[in-house]
């Protein structure tokens, strides 16, 4: 059963990191809601950490930090450049890996972090969808089409599916 949770969370956190990192390239100005990018790059970033150490349990804390540092790295890498705030981004990420991974060990219960972690996957979902929505109803100009909402939906049933599976693990009586 760990090994099936971990392929959901690596697909959920791959889809909804490129989602994050496609929405993220798209503004030349700056969206309205400009912190949710790096809010959701770094909660699919941490779930695919996740993933990874429920595929490979005896993965330690602190090779897991350092997956979840490399990721931005390596992102940045493809630019060609490594800014400051790549810099920071990792370590925050590296430091949230410790934090999660610890607090899932202290509370003793399966699956903490990833149930956080798609809570805020799911938070971040919400704006997106409503603007989804209200571009698709308005009439003067349609620019979503329905395959936009179809992926929209493959992404809520993913996170939606991650919420379920991490809940029904931590809330299952013991």
């Amino acid at each position: 059963m760990k090994k099936r949770s971990g392929i959901l969370y690596c697909i959920t956190a791959a889809l909804t990191g490129y989602a994050a990192f496609y929405m993220m390239m798209q503004t030349v100005n700056g969206s309205p809601f400009p912190w949710w990018g790096p809010i959701m790059l770094g909660s699919a970033i941490l779930l695919m950490v996740v993933g990874i150490r429920s595929l490979a349990p005896r993965l330690t804390v602190g090779w897991a930090a350092l997956i979840a540092a490399a990721t931005p790295l390596a992102i940045c890498t493809d630019f060609g450049t490594w800014p400051l705030r790549c810099w920071v981004f990792a370590a925050v990420l590296a430091l949230s890996t410790c934090f999660l991974l610890k607090a899932e060990t202290i509370l003793k219960h399966g699956d903490v972090a990833a149930f956080a972690l798609s809570l805020v996957l799911l938070a971040s979902w919400i704006a997106i969808s409503i603007g989804t929505f209200h571009t698709y109803l308005s009439k003067p100009q349609v620019t979503a089409t329905a395959a936009a909402l179809v992926v929209l939906l493959l992404y809520w049933v993913l996170t939606l599916s991650v919420v379920i599976r991490s809940g029904t693990t931590i809330f299952r009586s013991r």
